[in-house]
């Protein structure tokens, strides 16, 4: 899973991936598990796109796009 500013950005917010240990892939159960930490997830407001890729051999497939909005907080 990658998160950008905007589409096109080639500057990454932050990557989530089973190698980096923020994905988890439960083919089991057929789920994707993202979790991130509040350390990478300290972004300034803002709006932001993603999209969740699988890869499989040389296989590439989106399963989920987006954009997500972070509102500054009010209380410090």
């Amino acid at each position: 899973m990658t998160v950008r500013p905007f589409t096109g950005a080639t500057n990454t917010t932050f990557v989530a991936t089973t190698a980096n240990g923020y994905m988890v892939f439960d083919a089991l159960l057929g789920r994707v598990t993202v979790t991130l930490p509040a350390s990478i997830t300290n972004v300034t407001a803002g709006r932001f796109v993603y999209d969740l890729v699988l890869t499989s051999g040389a296989t590439v497939t989106r399963v989920l796009e987006g954009q997500f909005t972070v509102i500054a907080g009010v209380t410090v």
